[in-house]
């Protein structure tokens, strides 16, 4: 389908705008309107993520005791239809709903990360089985991201247990500290070695800027011609991205991420840290 007249529409972004300027709601709520029925189905699976979250902070409240962050949105589900997930996982797509039921009597005793990977996996598994060639391509380039830096986190601290990650036996020998990875891995991630780099330097929002950098490059790749889905679908990743950074760079959100900072590098936390 052609979205001339809806991309026409959207306002220009970039990485480096004040994003403050942007309705971010009103944004999103315009591109789901416009979107076909078979594209909306498709564009719910740029949003899950942020449902996945809202589902982890409810499940670490109730079974971890911890605090809940934020809830993050765009979202599908309301954070009250979220919090009622045992009465209501009937309306969850199958991944959620699944893990859902297959965990119900698990839960207390997980980590969050244990959590985290086990939904995250079954929503990788349904997100590959819709032959959707953008889908697939972004959540596979994301899931070999987010592979190299637990690769590089569980090399760096001695208290992480090894990630459930892809190419495990290679990434875990060659990417941390001190490690010079092959050819053909740096060959197959070729941002890896500033990476690297960037991961040794400790300051965690320069490594977000940096991941989100690397994100916006290869969305910046992937468009399959001027007012396609898929170049609906990388502006809406591109978008979260920009909302994203707007509530990190805020002074509450600030003052949260350098407490998360601080936690991380004192190992304060006695349960396992997730992966980014």
């Amino acid at each position: 389908m052609n979205y001339y007249y809806l991309i026409a529409s959207l306002p220009d972004i970039s990485p480096e705008m004040d994003p403050s300027k942007l309705d971010f709601e009103e944004i999103f709520d315009l591109i789901y309107r416009n979107l076909s029925e078979e594209d909306k189905a498709l564009f719910r699976y740029l949003i899950y993520p942020n449902d996945i979250d809202n589902l982890l902070s409810i499940l670490s409240e109730k079974h971890l005791d911890w605090t809940m962050g934020g809830f993050k949105k765009p979202a599908i589900f309301q954070v009250e239809e979220m919090k009622g997930y045992k009465l209501n996982k009937g309306n969850f797509p199958d991944f959620m709903h699944d893990y859902l039921t297959d965990n119900e009597d698990r839960f207390a005793g997980m980590s969050l990360r244990e959590m985290e990977e086990g939904l995250l996996d079954r929503f990788y598994n349904e997100v590959f089985g819709l032959e959707n060639k953008f889908l697939i391509s972004y959540y596979a380039f994301l899931r070999g991201l987010r592979a190299l830096i637990a690769a590089f986190h569980y090399n760096t601290y001695d208290f992480l247990s090894q990630p459930k990650i892809q190419d495990a036996d290679r990434l875990l020998l060659q990417v941390g500290p001190d490690r010079s990875p092959a050819a053909l891995v740096t060959k197959d991630y070729p941002y890896l070695e500033e990476l690297i780099k960037v991961l040794s330097e400790n300051q965690p929002k320069k490594t977000e800027r940096f991941i989100d950098k690397v994100q916006w490059d290869f969305l910046e790749s992937q468009s399959e011609g001027a007012f396609s889905p898929s170049q609906v679908f990388a502006y809406t990743v591109k978008l979260q991205i920009l909302q994203r950074w707007l509530k990190i760079d805020s002074k509450k959100d600030s003052k949260y991420f350098e407490k998360l900072q601080h936690q991380i590098i004192n190992q304060s936390r006695p349960s396992k840290i997730p992966t980014i």
